[in-house]
């Protein structure tokens, strides 16, 4: 069929369909790396706050006072990491063992409670978000000349975690040991921490991440806002614990995680390109389509469950996208190309465009999407 034009329809046809592909893949880049990087900042922002003393946890109570009141007594505290047993992304936890100590000056605070009815020999620490599977007290003295109180532990803990996985496969954490005194608030003590000896284990190792060579060790103020039931305080009570964090950072390998997971992926993509050039293209489609579906199934297996898109669903989301365009593509394009029974170079030629434009976007967008995510 010819157009008023004298040019044939499918000429037509086959213009917009690379201009819907042009305008579709610049918009996707735009989109998706925007996307992405907010996800990154996100994630990063979140982690700095964390480990910033003058700023608020992301989505928790704001402190009432991030100054030192003048009638707390200081305590220094410190941490060796020993081991991690055990990190369990998916589960948000993570098993490890450490030495712990204190060291206070016994003229201006009752650190271990001693003189206490209530909490003599009662454990005078906690592990927020935690449980203590095991303490073992492992020195303690007192030096009456300098009025110096000090005692160290060995502890097995457990913490609940939020392990932040938007940017997996690429992901990084902050392992977070957060300590407060149990009892005495921070308008009594404020934890001061060890600098000099606190530190991570050589040997402390985590299958599949890398831990950096530097920790953070901070204090920061931890609110409570709950008078829990008591007939002494107002309703709204909210009290400040001074609490003390180690933050262990560990991180993916990068790009060679992305290649690990995506790979298959990636050639399933590519097998879709090199479809065109068989006698039965859907062969080639199908069995891509269930690779990718294959492939997004495993995902599911190793994150736990978020309501946001995760890096990893972002790429594997969008590869699957890209083969059922390439399917629709292989269903139109010989219909429109064949409509009069023959075909001339013009078509050959927008038709060869059209799948090296959809395999340039295929490429562009996967890799911007990796470096964003990376720079972060």
């Amino acid at each position: 069929m010819k157009s008023n034009f004298n040019r044939p329809i499918s000429h037509y046809l086959l213009s917009v369909i690379l201009l819907v592909v042009l305008i579709s893949g610049f918009y996707a880049s735009f989109s998706l790396t925007t996307l992405v990087k907010e996800i990154s900042s996100s994630v990063s922002q979140n982690m700095k706050n964390t480990m910033d003393p003058l700023a608020p946890d992301p989505g928790k109570t704001k402190s009432e006072n991030i100054s030192i009141p003048k009638t707390s007594s200081k305590v220094i505290i410190g941490t060796y990491l020993e081991r991690i047993e055990d990190l369990d992304i998916k589960q948000s936890s993570w098993s490890y063992e450490f030495y712990l100590w204190f060291k206070w000056d016994a003229t201006k605070i009752d650190f271990l409670g001693t003189k206490d009815n209530i909490h003599h020999n009662e454990l005078p620490f906690s592990i927020i978000n935690g449980d203590i599977l095991k303490s073992d007290k492992i020195e303690e003295y007192y030096d009456p000349v300098k009025n110096i109180g000090y005692i160290q532990y060995y502890v097995k803990a457990k913490n609940t975690q939020f392990f932040d996985v938007r940017l997996y496969p690429i992901d990084k954490h902050d392992l977070i040991i957060p300590i407060e005194h149990k009892w005495l608030d921070r308008t009594k003590l404020v934890f001061v921490p060890d600098t000099v000896d606190s530190k991570v284990s050589s040997r402390v190792m985590i299958n599949g991440y890398d831990k950096t060579q530097t920790i953070k060790l901070i204090e920061k103020p931890h609110a409570y806002k709950s008078a829990r039931g008591n007939p002494k305080l107002s309703s709204g009570f909210k009290v400040d614990f001074s609490q003390y964090r180690l933050s262990q950072r560990i991180e993916k390998g990068g790009l060679t995680a992305i290649l690990k997971i995506f790979l298959i992926l990636y050639i399933a993509v590519i097998v879709t390109f090199i479809a065109p050039f068989s006698n039965d293209p859907s062969r080639y489609t199908v069995g891509a389509l269930f690779t990718t579906a294959g492939a997004n199934y495993v995902l599911a297996s190793k994150l736990p469950a978020i309501n946001v898109y995760s890096l990893a669903e972002i790429i594997n989301s969008f590869c699957i996208v890209i083969i059922i365009v390439m399917m629709s593509l292989l269903a139109i394009l010989p219909s429109v190309v064949f409509k009069d029974g023959k075909v001339d170079d013009f078509e050959k030629k927008i038709t060869r465009t059209i799948n090296i434009t959809m395999f340039g976007f295929f490429v562009l967008i996967n890799t911007l999407l990796v470096y964003v995510a990376l720079s972060y």
